[in-house]
């Protein structure tokens, strides 16, 4: 039998995962103007306000938006820069689901309110059935993947 010296900074062996995952609690995205990104994911997206901090001027400061039981947190930067090169981007997209519609109509609605569209649409089969994507970008740069299921049968 072959023994094997594990080197500085090599992981120990483990018999199975640290922790159990139950579910994706929230992502926090940074934003130049929170009051224009609260108004693209609500008005757009279909997200709903939870809670907005707004600063002594009546800015908002901290967003929480939810997306089913997940949330969206948009954090006002005002100097936050988006990587120029997509590949430089530590986020490559959120994901949102939404009900069924016609994703043509959708994409060309998208379109029509100057959303920056990333793709066409996109159709894929999982283990939860066929799907319809279309990517975009949100006012910051931050992919937002749109994603509806077919309706059940």
């Amino acid at each position: 039998m072959e023994t094997r010296v594990r080197t500085h900074g090599e992981p120990a062996p483990v018999a199975g995962p640290l922790l159990r995952a139950r579910a994706l609690d929230h992502v926090n995205l940074h934003v130049r103007d929170a009051d224009a990104a609260l108004r693209f994911y609500v008005d757009v997206l279909g997200l709903t306000v939870d809670r907005v901090d707004r600063d002594e001027q009546g800015h908002a400061t901290f967003v929480v938006l939810d997306a089913g039981p997940q949330n969206v947190f948009l954090v006002r930067r005002p100097d936050y820069q988006v990587p120029a090169d997509r590949a430089a981007r530590g986020l490559n997209h959120v994901c949102i689901e939404v009900e069924a519609t016609d994703p043509v109509r959708l994409r060309a609605d998208l379109a029509q309110r100057g959303v920056q569209l990333r793709s066409d649409l996109v159709r894929r089969q999982s283990g939860r059935g066929p799907s319809v994507s279309i990517y975009i970008e949100d006012l910051d740069g931050h992919g937002v993947e749109i994603k509806q299921y077919a309706p059940p049968a």
